[in-house]
């Protein structure tokens, strides 16, 4: 059973007073349940709070804690890389920045729920509205996104992209904790970073069953031998800014898990809200564009939106090209390869409330077998031939 004491009315009281100030009176009621299925937020636990309270009158609503996780693991990777702290700035200040620019040329998209408090103790946390009451909701990771979905997405993180560089140019210091990227030769930032190598031996594993079978994979098996020593610098390589080039504020974990959409009656899917900025980073936006778009969408409609909303809003700099954004998608390719074989997997699964996230990051036995059912996901399977094949013809595992 969940053990929910540590959400209490003093905690609740104390956010509504930090949210109303003396306006509110009382917590007439409350109740908590998950709002995500376990595995669906590897990164933190999610707690929906339906709350009754008096302000004066009468307030019936549902927020949501976003909540540090429990796993050890888990919290160490998230103390070196300083992801509350990230998130508090990047909510509490730089998304408000972005609206401000968006509202002076007449623009009133909403780029993630609203971020209502934050909280040390008895836990870190953010405290957001309830998006779901807005009729947002998450749609299934297993099968992907279609095109519509993709679209509204591009818009989005164009925008965002477009005035995260002109609040930088004003306030450079609030983009302090987000100019070094989740994969670093940092040696105090080192905790998650194995985790990709057992991800290229989970692979090398299944292209060795293939191998057996035909004997048509023994280059690509011996270039992802060298590769699992090569995958750290070169993902250092993606996260290596240069400051001559376009740099943008990439959401950094740019998934279906991360996304929610809302429909409009009888007209499809309307609208795309982002969520987590935990690994947020600035830099070029090839990071994001081949993290969520490859083999899924053309760049053109993200080119349209940024170059537009940039002219709007009197970008004083040098307005990448079309083909300058082919070129930093090009020179951050080696990011698709993070994703197929990171988080590709994850989103596959099939049963994520069995997953235990330390479990599967960690050492030895149980952790290598929970690995091992993950990438064996016929599903998965059935995609990476042809993905590998590609990144070979690309160059990317050399």
């Amino acid at each position: 059973m969940a053990n929910f004491e540590w959400i209490n009315n003093d905690l609740l009281s104390r956010l509504l007073v930090e949210r109303h100030g003396t306006s509110f009176r009382r917590l007439v009621s409350y109740e908590v349940n998950f709002a995500t299925k376990k595995g669906d937020n590897y990164a933190s636990e999610m707690y929906r709070v339906s709350l009754h309270y008096d302000i004066g009158v009468s307030v019936k609503q549902n927020i949501i804690l976003k909540v540090m996780p429990s796993g050890e693991l888990q919290q160490q990777v998230m103390e070196e890389n300083s992801i509350y702290p990230r998130e508090i700035v990047i909510y509490g200040r730089i998304i408000p920045k972005i609206y401000q620019l968006l509202s002076s040329i007449g623009d009133v998209s909403v780029i993630s729920p609203l971020c209502l408090a934050t909280a040390s103790a008895p836990k870190q946390m953010l405290v957001f509205e309830d998006a779901c009451e807005q009729g947002y909701q998450m749609i299934d990771r297993r099968y992907g996104l279609d095109l519509d979905h993709a679209r509204l997405v591009m818009v989005k993180i164009a925008k965002l992209h477009a005035c995260s560089t002109i609040v930088y140019e004003e306030d450079r210091a609030l983009f302090d904790l987000t100019m070094e990227g989740c994969i670093s030769d940092d040696p105090k930032k080192q905790t998650f970073l194995p985790y990709y190598r057992r991800c290229v031996r989970q692979v090398m594993r299944l292209v060795a069953e293939w191998n057996k079978k035909d004997g048509r994979w023994d280059q690509i098996l011996r270039k992802l031998e060298k590769l699992q020593d090569k995958i750290i610098p070169y993902g250092c390589d993606v996260y290596r800014r240069r400051d001559d080039s376009f740099n943008v504020l990439n959401h950094n974990d740019l998934w279906i898990n991360n996304l929610l959409f809302s429909s409009g009656e009888g007209t499809g899917v309307k609208d795309v809200l982002l969520l987590d900025y935990q690994l947020a980073y600035f830099g070029s936006p090839g990071v994001d564009l081949n993290f969520f778009l490859y083999g899924s969408l053309r760049p053109e409609l993200y080119h349209t939106t940024l170059r537009s909303t940039l002219e709007q809003l009197h970008y004083a700099g040098t307005i990448p090209t079309l083909p300058d954004i082919h070129v930093e998608i090009i020179r951050k390719g080696f990011h698709r390869v993070n994703a197929v074989f990171q988080q590709m997997p994850i989103a596959m699964m099939e049963r994520s409330e069995d997953v235990d996230m330390d479990l599967l990051l960690g050492e030895g036995d149980p952790s290598e077998a929970c690995r091992r059912e993950l990438f064996d996901n016929p599903r998965y399977v059935s995609v990476l031939p042809a993905l590998l094949q590609e990144f070979d013809q690309s160059g990317y595992l050399d």
